[in-house]
């Protein structure tokens, strides 16, 4: 009994002395995120291995009651988890790293990174954290509202193409005013961005102001997009499917739909009777909408699989992508193949070397048409014949016609509508069918590219490094084209076939050094190298003619090759570079860039261009008095002044792009004593001392950060003055030429952009995120040297006009202003066509004088938007998230001649009776007035997204680590301007900066409504 009695006492003590050694504490803390010190509100305090826990509150705190040895986890979406073993601290405080925290920490500034807080230039930076579920088929599409002063445009609707894309102004006059691309550290052409992958990229840094783009000297004045791609990351292999399926279709326009009923109703209510054409359309019986049948929409997928992984001296990261993308219009296709292979290895502490390879493959169908020729065409008309539409076709002309042949307009005429011998007609036009002229045709693009880099790192010293990369592009195109017997009017002898190959391989070697190096509280880096580049290039060009069937189609089956061409051109580069960054106590910075370019493009006399930069900063939010401010957590003014340059000529002639500085020969031909001879002809006039065009820069600037960064944001002014402009001059007759290239003009950018950024709530359940994004640009055209006042055309027979005038824009449209519109009554035949209008208009007579003339001409806009802006919302409910970005942009207009096609202004029955219109003399085109020039202003829901995380819980048992589902939607609503009658007020043809602004109906902008999981295993 007393065995039984002591055992018990002593379990009991043993109890005790256990429940002291587990004594519990109330452990408290602040839970920040690492770099820039913002409160996280809903981070997840858990006791590993129980269900015991807390969150922090809306500043970071939390509270949670431990016991010595107790392991605490803290997670939340978007960090990296953390676990801390609790020993016996009073407070804890916890720093939580982003998954992409270098990403946030740094930013990249091309040859280097630099810290956000340290930046002294205009740079702005997105990270990919969801930019790849955006149901787009390129990289810059995706880029749309995203950073301030950047204006990307849908100018192209077709499947893959390119969009527009201008860094504060168009900035040139013969050359190109598209920014410079690097990729991984390699310079690639804006074409190559339809090769990546989204999923692939990391994050996008674009430099802005001229101090940071001097770094890439001759090639940064019209700003710089570095992009770069994601690499494999230290532990287990981590495999990740991205894949999205959506539906795309193109925005139609109201103005342009034509109905027979409702014309008939029009016309029935104004005469009160019905002409004998309208009842013969009628019996016809067909209605449709042409916007239908060639806008028919189509499917987009993007598939991506991944792994990524390594240890802590390998790395690697593969990827395989898939693309396929319908296209609205018909025919459209578009198909990407893709592949990432990236290595990262430490050799050992001093030297490690990587690299990456990426082959890609586009087979691209295009829609081989023009939509403004197309939708012309009255809704009456049939695609095929039927068993009904057959029995109008004039059998004396057309004997051959049968059922599910393409319908043509003056199949109908001659036709006996009432028995009594009258024949009408109902035709305008004798071309073909418009769905033939698409349908009959097959053109394609097919396009392999590798990119490529290798790069060696070597630690000198301590703090100073030796950098050497070697990369390369090779792209090989080839095109073709088949125009069908059907195509033409013409049948079979306006067959043809055509086929291009183009090749180019282009090699960059680059060394260079960097330091690095903290003194107390002096931070100093600095990088000095040189480059080489070279670009070479090759193509053939043939076209074979005399086609009597579609059932062959080579070139070996041509009767005729009527045209034979081929091509070889190169280029070479060379540049020095140097940059000095300094910060001091994170308070005083500077930086000092220099770089020298030489280039083969330009004359012997002027070979190498000097391109210097200077920005300095003063973060007074740092200085002692505001250091423990609990309102301003950063106020840094900045400013920066430098040159850069634009190398990039585009004068619609590749060998003049490439060798304007010598005298160039053509081939041509001669006749000789009555023999055609070949010979040569001068291209151009040589001018050694053609160079760069070069920009200059000043750009003060403002960031901010309010409560705990809570709120951040930026304020820029610039003002960039482009000079030394490539300009083809008025010269003497007696030369030979009309103008020569030579650098005189001059243009001015100026303006201010705006960001700001800001944490409405945050807590465990519930976060509200706004962006805010908005520039202001200013385009002057101040010295046109003999050029000054010239009238530019783009279609001699469409003769609108542009004015380049000094104190204007570059490009600013010309001509009459309307008073008002010829009425209806006074129409010879108001309501045939269907939907035809008058093609003239009464103008004003701006100067009194009586007379309409070229004195009464004015400038009548211009294609350059006065403000874009985009407002993006994201909000966190638990596992759900929701997020909408709206754009636009406002000022702009477009010149828009498909009013003049669709709206058959050609048609000679649309005019006013001269025996009944009075004042005649007051009464002009409409195209060469502001009648075709329309509000180009728009507002748009550019992307709607709503995603669900699924549980870790639920993730765990299907044995995948995270697992994402989405629903995506891109343009789901998009306001025009009421003046605005296209299809997109973006869309603006490929002419010349002088004449920018033309557009014909446009090409249609798309919605796209997707769904799509990402998941990681």
């Amino acid at each position: 009994m007393n065995l039984k009695k002591t055992a018990i006492f002593l379990m009991a003590l043993i109890c005790h002395l256990a429940l002291i050694a587990q004594e519990s504490y109330s452990l408290s803390g602040t839970v920040i995120s690492e770099g820039d010190a913002i409160p996280l509100a809903g981070v997840s305090v858990v006791i590993k291995g129980t269900t015991t826990g807390v969150v922090t509150d809306f500043d970071g705190n939390y509270e949670i009651d431990v016991v010595e040895g107790n392991v605490l986890q803290f997670s939340y979406l978007g960090f990296v988890s953390q676990e801390i073993t609790y020993n016996g601290q009073q407070t804890l405080d916890v720093s939580m790293a982003s998954d992409s925290q270098l990403l946030d920490e740094t930013v990249v500034i091309g040859y280097g990174t630099r810290k956000k807080s340290h930046l002294t230039g205009a740079v702005s930076s997105v990270v990919n954290e969801d930019l790849d579920q955006l149901p787009v088929a390129r990289v810059d599409d995706a880029l749309v509202g995203q950073i301030s002063g950047v204006n990307i445009q849908a100018t192209d609707g077709q499947a893959g193409a390119a969009p527009t894309i201008r860094i504060r102004g168009t900035g040139s006059l013969t050359g190109s005013s598209a920014p410079l691309i690097v990729v991984d550290g390699l310079v690639v052409d804006n074409d190559f961005l339809g090769s990546l992958d989204m999923s692939e990229v990391a994050s996008f840094d674009v430099l802005k102001d001229a101090a940071s783009a001097a770094i890439y000297g001759s090639r940064g004045g019209n700003g710089v997009i570095l992009i770069t791609t994601k690499q494999g990351k230290e532990g287990k292999t981590v495999f990740s499917y991205q894949g999205y399926s959506g539906y795309k279709e193109a925005r139609q326009s109201d103005a342009y739909y034509f109905s027979v009923a409702e014309t008939a109703a029009a016309e029935l209510a104004a005469t009160g009777e019905l002409s004998p054409r309208t009842q013969y359309i009628q019996a016809i019986g067909i209605d449709r909408d042409w916007q239908d049948d060639i806008f028919d929409g189509g499917l987009i997928q993007n598939h991506s699989l991944s792994a990524r992984g390594g240890t802590e001296n390998t790395k690697f990261s593969i990827s395989l992508g898939y693309l396929h993308d319908e296209g609205v219009l018909l025919t459209d296709d578009y198909k990407r193949y893709n592949l990432r292979l990236k290595l990262d290895t430490k050799v050992s502490d001093k030297f490690r070397f990587g690299g990456n390879l990426a082959p890609s493959y586009t087979d691209t169908r295009r829609f081989d048409g023009s939509t403004h020729d197309i939708l012309r065409q009255p809704p009456w008309l049939p695609i095929y014949h039927d068993e009904n539409t057959i029995q109008f076709v004039d059998r004396n002309v057309y004997p051959d016609v049968a059922v599910g042949d393409y319908a043509v307009q003056r199949h109908f005429d001659n036709y006996d509508l009432f028995g009594d011998g009258t024949l009408i007609d109902i035709s305008d036009t004798s071309n073909t069918n418009p769905a033939a002229k698409v349908l009959e045709r097959d053109r394609n693009d097919y396009k392999f590219k590798v990119f490529g880099n290798f790069y060696a790192d070597y630690e000198i010293m301590d703090d100073l490094n030796l950098r050497t990369t070697l990369s390369g592009d090779y792209q090989h195109t080839m095109r073709d084209r088949w125009q069908g017997v059907l195509s033409s009017r013409n049948g079979a002898s306006d067959a043809s076939y055509n086929v291009e190959n183009e090749r180019g391989i282009h090699i960059a070697s680059e060394t260079y050094l960097t330091y690095d190096k903290t003194f107390g509280e002096h931070e100093f880096d600095a990088v000095a190298g040189i480059t080489f580049e070279q670009w070479d290039y090759e193509g053939s060009y043939s076209l074979g003619t005399g086609y009597s069937s579609d059932l062959i189609r080579t070139l070996s089956a041509a009767t005729v090759a009527s045209e034979i061409d081929s091509w070889i051109y190169d280029e070479r580069f060379q540049s020095y570079f140097a940059r000095i960054n300094w910060a001091y106590a994170d308070k005083y910075l500077a930086s000092v860039s220099y770089r020298r370019d030489g280039s083969s493009v330009f004359g012997s006399d002027s070979k190498y261009g000097d391109f210097p930069a200077i920005s300095l900063g003063w973060d007074i939010a740092e200085e002692n008095f505001l250091k423990e401010n609990d309102f301003l957590s950063s106020f840094k003014f900045r400013v920066s002044y430098g040159f850069t340059g634009n190398k990039d000529l585009d004068t619609n002639s590749d060998i003049i792009d490439l060798y304007p500085s010598l005298p160039l020969l053509g081939p041509s031909s001669a006749t000789i004593g009555g023999a055609v001879q070949p010979a040569f002809v001068a291209l151009n006039i040589a001018n050694p001392d053609l160079q760069w065009e070069r920009s200059q820069e000043v750009n003060p600037g403002l960031d901010f950060g309010f409560l705990k960064n809570r709120i951040t944001g930026s304020v820029d002014y610039y003002k960039r003055t482009s000079d030394q402009l490539l300009l083809f001059n008025p010269i003497s007759a007696s030369t030979g030429f009309r103008n020569a290239l030579v650098n005189i003009g001059e243009v001015e950018n100026s303006g201010v952009e705006v960001e700001l950024r800001t944490r409405n709530f945050a807590n465990s359940n519930f976060g509200w995120n706004t962006t805010v994004l908005a520039s202001r640009n200013k385009n002057e055209l101040t010295d046109f040297a003999d050029s000054n006042g010239q009238i530019g055309l783009v279609d001699d027979k469409r003769a609108a006009e542009w004015i380049n005038l000094e104190g204007q824009p570059i490009s600013s449209f010309y001509g009459w202003v309307v008073d008002r519109d010829i009425p209806r009554e006074l129409r010879e035949r108001p309501y045939f066509p269907i939907g035809a209008e008058a093609q003239d208009v009464y103008v004003k007579d701006l100067n009194g004088d009586g007379v309409i003339d070229d004195d009464d001409k004015t400038i009548l806009g211009n294609p350059y938007p006065d403000l874009i802006w985009s407002l993006t919302n994201e909000f966190r409910i638990g596992n759900l998230d929701i997020s909408f970005l709206f754009q636009g942009s406002h000022g702009a207009e477009v010149r828009n001649m498909g009013d003049q096609y669709i709206f058959n202004h050609f048609n000679s029955g649309a005019d006013f009776d001269p025996a009944i219109t009075p004042d005649q003399d007051f009464i002009r085109e409409k195209i060469f007035t502001d009648d075709i020039v329309q509000d180009a202003s728009y507002v748009a829901l550019r992307n709607v997204n709503i995603g669900y995380n699924i549980p870790v819980e639920v993730t765990g048992k299907l044995g995948l680590k995270s697992l994402r589902v989405y629903a995506a939607g891109q343009n789901l609503k998009y306001w025009t301007a009421d003046d605005y009658t296209g299809f997109n007020p973006e869309s603006i043809d490929d002419t010349s900066p002088t004449t920018y602004g033309y557009q014909r109906a446009g090409s249609p902008l798309f919605r796209t409504i997707s769904i799509g999981i990402n998941a990681d295993f």
